[in-house]
């Protein structure tokens, strides 16, 4: 748990069941508020549900490109910190830098490491 008095709130966006249960279990067991859907259109109409810390966010999904889907969550949640999820062998790629520009704060490579999920969470909302 970090030492806010708020837990750091998660919203998990990936079309992988798989990857959607380990990464809820393993940060809501860490005292993350943590939240999941399975594309950008779902995420999409959380828009209503409040405001998210920190929106993990795959690159590859079906029904919307993940530049349009980041460019509306960056527009919803501006604050929000967004870490890319890739499954590509070289997240080193016109993707990632196209997504930093667009407000991406990191990328990281499925399957990641969780304990660096979390440490980049907790340092970029600045815990």
């Amino acid at each position: 748990m970090t030492p806010a008095e708020q837990p750091i709130s998660v919203l998990v966006v990936d079309d992988e069941k798989v990857v959607r249960d380990i990464i809820y279990r393993y940060l809501t067991k860490k005292g993350y508020d943590v939240l999941t859907t399975r594309n950008g259109r779902e995420a999409l109409l959380l828009g209503s549900q409040g405001v998210f810390d920190v929106i993990l966010l795959d690159v590859n999904m079906p029904d919307m490109n993940e530049f349009e889907v980041l460019h509306q969550l960056k527009t919803t949640y501006p604050n929000a910190v967004v870490i890319m999820l890739t499954g590509v062998a070289d997240p080193e790629s016109v993707i990632e830098s196209t997504a930093m520009g667009m407000g991406a704060t990191a990328f990281l490579k499925k399957p990641c490491e969780l304990t660096e999920l979390q440490r980049i969470i907790n340092e970029t909302c600045e815990f």
